[in-house]
């Protein structure tokens, strides 16, 4: 599986080893109103909202996970590009903390956190 995420006016791309696991959700935007004395609510009906969630990238290398971790410290839409992988995020920006991690099992094997908020092109 080959995975590349770039951001415009980059000269360098995110190439992970691995896209680990994938999990994300969507919003939904209906609001429920609850009347009080009334069983049944008024409701506000509102389209979901994209995807949201974690990519969890997998390097061999500290210095590799660090420059993909440093990458997405900029504030950019990123797109990533992943033939193998069309479930995940086309187009999203970072939205919450960056973690890296040294594995478990290897402990010079690393695994960065990216929590994402999909967005249109």
């Amino acid at each position: 599986m080959s995975a590349t995420i770039t951001r415009p006016g980059a000269t360098t791309a995110v190439t992970p080893d691995l896209v680990m696991t994938f999990e994300a959700s969507d919003e939904t935007g209906t609001v429920v109103h609850p009347i009080a004395g009334r069983a049944n609510p008024d409701v506000t009906l509102a389209e979901a909202a994209l995807s949201t969630g974690t990519l969890r990238l997998f390097f061999l290398t500290h210095d590799d996970a660090e420059a993909a971790r440093e990458y997405h410290r900029a504030p950019a839409a990123f797109t990533l590009t992943a033939p193998d992988m069309p479930w995940l995020p086309n187009h999203y920006v970072v939205n919450g903390p960056i973690s890296r991690a040294q594995q478990e099992q290897n402990t010079l094997r690393w695994i960065v956190e990216v929590p994402f908020q999909e967005v249109s092109p």
